[in-house]
């Protein structure tokens, strides 16, 4: 079984291959930038030589100037794979980032997922700084950012669940796909906008499809007219005013038609070069072979009347370029004359009508391609995360050895649970700094690890897709005139209201009602976890109130009582953050204080 080292090894070696390509296309470009400065002015000095001397022929500085041609095109495709070069490092230094736990800062945060009303992305440090979001997003196009926030922002049905799971074990162990799909991407990004694609994809045509035929037979009948008239030239003498009367006609013509032509002309300006970019990413997924029934379903996406989407996009551009052959000063009078601009925007628009609607598809197959490397690539940089048991049936929740993912390897302290019938509930309680929020955030950053499709941080998890509410993170809001206790209970009711959807609940509950007094607290606290108990939830509740863990003795078999604990050696408070057995005995409120200098 590889290790994480491994990873880190591979990631290495591909580092240091793309680094010595790059310094070799580096050296390559400063000879060219030489070659180019000589044959420049060998051109200049021979077309001088020519000027001055009366029997030196100017024919002598067509060889450089072809040279000189030839050198820049060359160089431009230096550069070019200079910039795919430079997307690959990125691509890799971000992964060594990653495996190293110095990814911090450097990745998207997806702060524009981030609903404030959300019942756990906050909580959980789902989007953000430092995130979980920004840990596995390697998506390089709004699209596949979309689409994994989407996946870990929601439960999802146990069938999607494993089909996501079977793609991601299958694609685990592509890294030459996801290397690919990321510098295709990358162009993407910066190029691409897909809602101005699509409004032009899906737009309402300017001209009837019945109508295409007769169109195409009245330009080509002006183009052989008017080709008539230009042979006729040579051979009569009313030849020359047969070819003007034949171009009156066509801008007359011309006129009366360009409120429909027009907006076909117009339009495509700005898709011809996103369906250019989009056509690289589209050739190199159809080119991956698949096995699993979800792949094969985005697969079948890019197969249109029996044509590749990416032949078909090709396609467009060609008829793009040839369009843009009548922009050509020499050639425009003779594009005129043929009726060019007429005859490609009939192709172009029988082309949008025909592929238009099937281009949000692609974009959607595209985006969630981009999702599923980014959970691939989570597994394949963690090879020890197992991928979790997605069971149906009554809500389970039973995790062995669970870390949090965003912590460092050294400094995660895994801890397990069990929860389903009995207990449904564990009241969880310890001292203040003993980690029982963070134990919260574990359970629930693992259960979104799971629903989304990725392995998780632990030894093993079973459980079934369930619905997630948490108040770890309860902040009071002057702004809105919200205390913290009242956003506490609001956020409460909407978690109550959670159980009456599709998924069982899953409810991480700390410090509950700390923000009232300790009578209100105890009643308040037991109300709700009966409640939510009887609304088929499970979940934890935190506390360092002693009180409240009399709660999970009064329900019996469906409450269990754990704790964190803590030691003082010599005035100083140490934690092992490992979960045991039973409510906690004791308090460390004024050993904290102590520990800072409070005389208490």
């Amino acid at each position: 079984m590889k290790t994480t080292n491994d990873i880190k090894s591979v990631y290495e070696k591909k580092l240091e291959t793309v680094q010595l390509n790059i310094l070799s296309l580096q050296n390559r470009s400063l000879r060219y930038s030489s070659v180019r400065l000589i044959l420049f002015i060998s051109t200049v000095a021979l077309v001088a030589i020519s000027l001055l001397k009366v029997h030196f022929s100017m024919l002598w500085a067509v060889i450089p100037l072809i040279a000189f041609i030839v050198s820049v095109v060359k160089h431009d495709r230096i550069f070019r794979e200079k910039e795919r070069l430079g997307w690959v490092l990125a691509f890799y230094e971000d992964g060594l980032r990653r495996i190293n736990d110095s990814w911090y800062g450097h990745g998207l945060r997806g702060t524009d997922y981030v609903d404030e009303n959300h019942l756990f992305a906050r909580d959980l440090d789902i989007f953000g700084d430092d995130s979980l979001f920004e840990l596995m997003c390697t998506a390089q196009t709004a699209g596949g950012e979309t689409q994994l926030a989407a996946w870990l922002s929601a439960p999802s049905e146990r069938g999607v669940i494993l089909a996501r799971q079977e793609a991601v074990k299958e694609l685990t162990d592509q890294l030459q796909l996801r290397e690919d799909i990321s510098v295709a991407a990358r162009r993407m990004r910066s190029l691409l906008n897909p809602q101005r694609l699509n409004e032009w994809a899906t737009a309402s045509s300017s001209l009837a499809p019945r109508s295409f035929g007769a169109y195409r037979m009245l330009f080509f009948g002006l183009g052989a007219m008017a080709v008539a008239a230009g042979v006729s030239c040579f051979f009569t003498d009313i030849g020359l005013a047969l070819l003007v009367g034949v171009g009156v006609l066509q801008w007359i013509i011309g006129r009366a038609l360009k409120s429909i032509l027009s907006p076909i002309l117009l339009g495509v300006e700005g898709p011809r070069r996103q369906l250019k970019i989009m056509s690289d990413i589209l050739s190199r997924l159809e080119q991956q072979p698949v096995q699993c029934a979800l792949l094969q379903t985005l697969h079948e996406t890019f197969t249109v009347h029996r044509e590749a989407a990416s032949h078909a996009t090709a396609r467009l551009g060609r008829l793009v370029d040839w369009l843009d052959q009548a922009k050509n000063q020499v050639f425009a009078p003779i594009a005129f004359l043929l009726m060019w601009n007429g005859h490609f925007a009939l192709s172009i628009e029988k082309w949008r009508l025909e592929f238009g609607t099937h281009i949000p598809k692609w974009l959607n197959t595209i985006g969630q391609m981009e999702a599923l490397c980014a959970l691939s690539g989570f597994a394949f940089e963690h090879p020890d995360y197992p991928f979790p048991e997605i069971l149906d049936g009554a809500p389970v929740y039973e995790g062995k050895a669970l870390g949090h993912p965003l912590l460092p390897g050294n400094e995660c302290v895994r801890n397990g649970v069990s929860l389903s019938d009995k207990p449904k509930v564990w009241v969880v309680s310890g001292s203040n700094m003993s980690g029982k929020s963070t134990f919260l955030r574990v359970i629930g950053i693992n259960a979104v690890l799971a629903m989304s499709g990725a392995p998780i941080c632990g030894e093993s998890l079973r459980m079934t897709p369930l619905a997630i509410g948490s108040t770890i993170r309860v902040l009071d809001s002057l702004h809105k005139g919200k205390s913290r206790f009242y956003t506490e209970i609001s956020t409460l009711k909407h978690i109550m209201e959670k159980t009456e959807g599709t998924f069982p609940l899953l409810f991480l509950l700390d410090e509950i009602f700390h923000g009232t007094n300790s009578h209100d607290r105890t009643i308040g606290a037991q109300a709700v976890i009966h409640e939510l108990i009887k609304r088929n939830a499970i979940g934890l509740v935190t506390t360092h109130d002693l009180a409240l863990t009399k709660t999970a003795d009064a329900l019996g078999e469906e409450a269990r009582n754990v704790h964190f604990d803590d030691t003082v050696k010599e005035g100083r408070l140490s934690f092992d953050y490992t979960l045991k057995d039973g409510p906690v005995t004791r308090s460390n409120a004024l050993e904290l204080m102590r520990s800072v200098g409070l005389k208490v």
